[in-house]
């Protein structure tokens, strides 16, 4: 589970599901979406949330759909009024003044601080720190840290779309959000924590090379490789990309749009690209 903990912290969730035909037929990360009653093509983009600054990218093609689109659709809007920024930074603090070594022995608390300081180079200090934040969003901080300067496909967009006036929309709430990893018990994110600390920064790695590379294929195999993927799918991924596509669909006849969300969303029998094809709709990859 830890890439769940690796992505979700960045911007909360962005995981795999089983691959259908679009990863098959080209790597790609955007998908022009046309056919039916659609005047004008929508186009969806598969974002990884987190990636150093050398890494990141964005093709003149990339931008040719963003510039053809009227509005900018993310996950969240990531423009938060400091009231609700203020609630969602309280939510990530550990229950009733407890750390994770209320959660754990003694002995099993300096496991997971030796992997902290031996495997990632944090000082002691650091990670009694880190223990005051619920496991499932200290993953982004730590790697905020060890990646040096990176940037983020959500603020970049954001800032590309303002520029071109665009209307920007979130296809849910932060607030959503933040109640859908409420849902996952804190005994599994401390589990997690326990398990997987020594190897995030490989595992992130191993995804980040896979999104670079725009291959769907292998970054689904990384994912798959996860301990406790099925159980978490159905809420992280399915739930959602069931509730997004209505909305999705409400708007491509009218409004073309540039989809913004996690890779993850896009493929697999129950992801968005298949969906969209279920529905009649043409899906082609944008190379």
């Amino acid at each position: 589970m830890n890439r769940f903990f690796t992505t979700l912290a960045t911007s909360l969730l962005v995981i795999g599901s089983v691959f259908g035909s679009f990863a098959q037929e080209a790597n790609s990360l955007l998908w022009k979406v046309s056919g039916k009653d659609i005047r004008k093509p929508s186009y969806i983009f598969g974002t990884i949330h987190m990636l150093p600054e050398d890494k990141y990218f964005f093709t003149d093609k990339m931008q040719a759909a963003l510039t053809s689109s009227d509005v900018l659709a993310l996950e969240v809007d990531m423009d938060v009024p400091l009231a609700e920024q203020m609630k969602i930074a309280g939510e990530m603090i550990m229950p009733d003044g407890k750390t994770w070594a209320d959660y754990m022995t003694a002995d099993e608390y300096a496991l997971v601080k030796s992997a902290f300081v031996d495997s990632l180079g944090f000082k002691e200090k650091k990670v009694d720190k880190y223990s005051k934040i619920k496991p499932i969003y200290v993953s982004g901080l730590i790697l905020s840290e060890l990646l040096g300067k990176v940037k983020m496909y959500e603020k970049e967009l954001t800032s590309l779309a303002k520029k071109e006036k665009k209307t920007i929309i979130g296809l849910e709430t932060f607030q959503e959000q933040m109640e859908i990893v409420g849902s996952i018990p804190l005994e599994d994110q401390i589990q997690d924590l326990k398990t997987t600390t020594a190897s995030m920064v490989r595992d992130y790695n191993e995804m980040l090379d896979a999104y670079v590379s725009q291959n769907l294929a292998e970054l689904e195999k990384v994912t798959k490789n996860d301990e406790g993927f099925d159980k978490m799918e159905a809420k992280l991924l399915t739930e959602r990309n069931d509730r997004w596509i209505k909305a999705i669909q409400e708007k491509l006849a009218s409004t073309p749009t540039f989809y913004a969300v996690g890779a993850m969303h896009l493929v697999g029998e129950k992801g968005l690209l298949e969906q969209l094809k279920a529905a009649g709709y043409s899906v082609e990859a944008v190379n």
